[in-house]
């Protein structure tokens, strides 16, 4: 087996060993984080990649160069296409020193249980209350309508949060239609443009989600600042490579 073999087959390995393990923390630890599965996938890719690295002479008896060369072809476009698109989520995903005040600050919901904040949203809020205390002049809109096992909206219980923390209510405006990302953005343009003509909008969301959250603006017509909530860093793999396949389903779709 060749260098270029031995290298190939365990970075394999290390990747499907990963893959694995982290399945196991994000279900015991991480609260079945959505996308876990996907780790799965990837380790036993992970392990049949190594298999196919570790026995190539003989894949290269049974498999002729018109499979194979399109194959690797595909496997290192595809390699690129993730590194570009990973780079533009990590870009956005750092806050600047100072925003500038805007009309609007869009605060995209992230799931709750019953009325009860998830992680995700509460870290988001306090982000969009300190950019509330900071800019007195904007309003909030509060995006996110009811899923399941949800008791109440949650642009509801953004509203409750925000609310009890002293942030005026009626800056507070509900969104409260919303199931997607796609559909956060869309509903809080069509709310703001029924008050005022061309608004300043700042987006406040988790930072693997501002590369997605100003490209669909940008969809929109509208020109967006983002402003980012940290992510757990063990959750950190997990929430950027769901970002990723996220950000090519809007490309493509």
């Amino acid at each position: 087996m060749s260098d270029s073999m031995v290298i190939l087959a365990t970075t394999s390995l290390i990747i499907g060993c990963f893959s694995m393990v982290y399945f196991i923390y994000l279900m015991v630890y991480g609260g079945g984080a959505g996308f876990s599965f996907f780790w799965i996938v990837l380790g036993i890719m992970g392990f049949v990649c190594r298999g196919i690295f570790k026995n190539y002479h003989h894949v290269k008896t049974v498999v002729p160069k018109v499979v194979r060369y399109p194959v690797f072809a595909l496997g290192i476009a595809l390699i690129i296409v993730f590194l570009i698109v990973q780079g533009l989520i990590i870009k956005e995903s750092f806050n600047k020193k100072e925003y500038p005040d805007t009309d609007y600050v869009v605060v995209l919901g992230a799931g709750i249980r019953g009325t009860q904040l998830s992680l995700t949203l509460w870290r988001r809020l306090n982000v969009a209350y300190d950019y509330l205390i900071e800019h007195p002049e904007s309003q909030a809109i509060l995006s996110g309508g009811q899923g399941p096992g949800e008791d109440i909206t949650e642009a509801e219980a953004m509203r409750r949060y925000l609310k009890n923390k002293g942030i005026d209510e009626h800056r507070l405006l509900l969104e409260e239609r919303s199931t997607s990302t796609q559909e956060n953005i869309a509903y809080s343009f069509e709310l703001m443009d029924q008050t005022i003509d061309n608004p300043s909008i700042t987006i406040v969301t988790s930072d693997f989600h501002v590369y997605r959250a100003k490209h669909i603006a940008k969809q929109h017509g509208k020109e967006v600042e983002g402003v980012s909530s940290h992510t757990s860093t063990p959750l950190v793999p997990n929430y950027y490579i769901r970002e990723f396949f996220a950000v090519m389903k809007d490309v493509i779709l």
